[in-house]
C-alpha cells in the first residue's frame, strides 16, 4: 500500500499520537502484520471497554458473555470461552457477577443436569440496548478511513483469515 492511499502524512500523525515507535512497529518490525492486528484490537477495544466499566460497571467478559447470548441463548460458560477466547476462570467470575446483577439468569438443562444454562433477562437486553450503540459508532469511526469498496474488501481479507483460523490456532 502506498501512503498516498492513506490520509495526508500518516506518519507524523501516527508519531504524533502513538509515538515515533509505532511506526517501527507498524511498518518494520518482523512481526508487523500481527501487530496491526493487535495494535488495532487494542486502540479499538481498550478504550470502549473503560467506558463501559465507567459508565456502566461492566466488564469486558460480562459484555461479551451478554453479546454472545444475545446471538444465542442456552449456551454454557464453555461455549462462550470457545467462541472469545477467554479463560474458563475470567468467564466464570462474570457469569456470577452478572447473576448477582440480574443481567442473565441461569438454568439446569433438563437433558444434561450438570450443563447450566445461560440467558439474558429483560435488564440484561436494556444493557444491551445502551451498550451496543457505543461499539457500534466505534466501529464506525474505525472504518471510516475506507471506502465502500475497501470497507468490503477488508471484510472479506479479515473473514478469511479468521476462517483460516482451524489450520493454526490451539483450542485447549
Amino acid at each position: 500500500m502506498s501512503k498516498d492511499d492513506l490520509h495526508p502524512s500518516p506518519d507524523a500523525a501516527m508519531a504524533a499520537h502513538f509515538g515515533a515507535l509505532s511506526l517501527v512497529m507498524l511498518n518494520d518490525s518482523d512481526l508487523r502484520h500481527a501487530w496491526r492486528v493487535n495494535f488495532l484490537a487494542n486502540f479499538f477495544t481498550g478504550p470502549i471497554y473503560r467506558q463501559l466499566d465507567d459508565r456502566f460497571a461492566l466488564t469486558r467478559p460480562e459484555f461479551v458473555i451478554l453479546y454472545c447470548l444475545s446471538n444465542a441463548e442456552g449456551l454454557v460458560a464453555r461455549d462462550i470461552c470457545l467462541v472469545t477466547g477467554l479463560p474458563k476462570n475470567s468467564i466464570s467470575r462474570a457469569v456470577g457477577d452478572l447473576l448477582g446483577k440480574g443481567l442473565i439468569a441461569r438454568r439446569t438443562d433438563a437433558s444434561d443436569k450438570r450443563a447450566k444454562l445461560l440467558a439474558l433477562t429483560e435488564a440484561g437486553r436494556a444493557m444491551l440496548a445502551e451498550t451496543i450503540p457505543e461499539f457500534d459508532r466505534r466501529q464506525q469511526a474505525m472504518r471510516q478511513a475506507l471506502s465502500e469498496a475497501e470497507k468490503a474488501e477488508f471484510d472479506r481479507l479479515i473473514l478469511k483469515i479468521v476462517y483460516a483460523m482451524p489450520e493454526w490456532v490451539q483450542t485447549t
